[in-house]
């Protein structure tokens, strides 16, 4: 998994007195666009173990959470460089939101070219509800087509947690309200266990450091299934692990509560923003105009961190998966999917972010 990423390695520039000197005695700040406790939030902390002993003149790395519009709030701070400057000291560890992209929303105020690539991690995301969704109990699949007061939690209409879960369940023909705004996973779990919402999703961190033994082990919720990929082969395809564990990717679990799988347009828009979500799950980036030794140098270094078997190790024990890093050439193909995307698809992700 770490292989490919390793590809972008002959891109970089040689290492030397002006990469070692670029960071020595200075800050490296990760900007989050998350909070305290949230997936993001746990991915960079890891991050922040090992990164600065592999960054030439190993600086001090420091946590910024800056939630807020769906993890947009962040981005565009970067991006217009309000607060900070393309100086090579502020980068951003973000989670990206494919819809917010696709659909060119204009709390989006960036484009894509206002961000320069370091790399981005891979990811995926499960789906999971209280089991009293269900009048009687959930208990298997096929319980979950009489779900008739389902209220999914997100963090904003325009991001891509609120798009899966609406498109999920509109592809399903389930009745459902959105209760968003939610800063950050803890916040989102804890009206969870207090049944403010009953159903939601998480990527991975999440789901094993606050899903698993505050939701699913100790009884009030279940987990329902994983978003799916785009396979090779064009079709909806799983993480093998989560589906051994019970976790079928959307489409089979589909299958087996209504007998048939999904298809349509709402379909393959949720198939394209799962994928998407899931293949550039973080971003992680500096902003235009940023100095070529700095970009050199965090490259550099995460194709080093990658490597650390120590943090492949903490980790794994962390997030409940190993880490899937991509270099800049995959982000920049990933944006440029998002640039072309087909209009009908785009049409039911704008209708689908639009206020009621």
């Amino acid at each position: 998994m770490l292989a490919r990423f390793f590809l972008i390695a002959v891109l970089i520039l040689p290492g030397g007195p002006a990469l070692a000197q670029f960071y020595k005695d200075k800050a490296l700040t990760l900007l989050v666009n998350y909070g305290v406790g949230g997936n993001a939030d746990t991915e960079a902390r890891v991050y922040q173990q090992y990164l600065g002993k592999y960054i030439p003149g190993h600086p001090t790395i420091i946590i910024r959470n800056m939630p807020g519009a769906g993890g947009v709030t962040a981005m565009n701070q970067l991006g217009l460089n309000i607060g900070s400057l393309p100086d090579g000291l502020t980068l951003g560890f973000f989670t990206m939101s494919a819809t917010v992209m696709m659909t060119d929303d204009p709390v989006l105020k960036i484009k894509t070219d206002d961000l320069v690539p370091i790399a981005a991690a891979r990811g995926w995301n499960v789906a999971y509800a209280r089991k009293d969704i269900v009048p009687s109990g959930y208990a298997k699949p096929a319980d979950f087509a009489r779900a008739q007061n389902i209220f999914a939690g997100g963090y904003s209409r325009a991001s891509s947690q609120d798009t899966r879960l609406r498109l999920a369940l509109e592809v399903m023909g389930l009745p459902y309200k959105m209760v968003t705004g939610f800063p950050g996973t803890a916040q989102l779990n804890k009206a969870m266990i207090q049944n403010e919402v009953n159903f939601t999703s998480s990527s991975l961190p999440g789901f094993t450091t606050q899903v698993l033994p505050q939701i699913v082990n100790t009884g009030i919720g279940v987990t329902l299934f994983q978003f799916p990929v785009i396979g090779p082969d064009g079709n909806p395809s799983g993480n093998p692990a989560l589906e051994k564990a019970g976790m079928p990717p959307f489409d089979k679990f589909d299958r087996e509560v209504f007998g048939k799988p999904p298809s349509g347009v709402k379909f393959d828009a949720l198939l394209l923003v799962s994928d998407v979500g899931s293949k550039m799950q973080r971003g992680i980036f500096l902003p235009r105009g940023s100095p070529a030794e700095a970009v050199a140098a965090l490259r550099q270094a995460f194709v080093g961190v990658a490597a650390d078997p120590d943090f492949v190790a903490d980790y794994h024990k962390i997030t409940g998966e190993d880490p899937d890093l991509v270099g800049a050439d995959e982000i920049e193909r990933i944006f440029d999917r998002i640039r072309k995307i087909a209009p009908d698809v785009k049409r039911v992700l704008k209708d689908s972010i639009a206020e009621d």
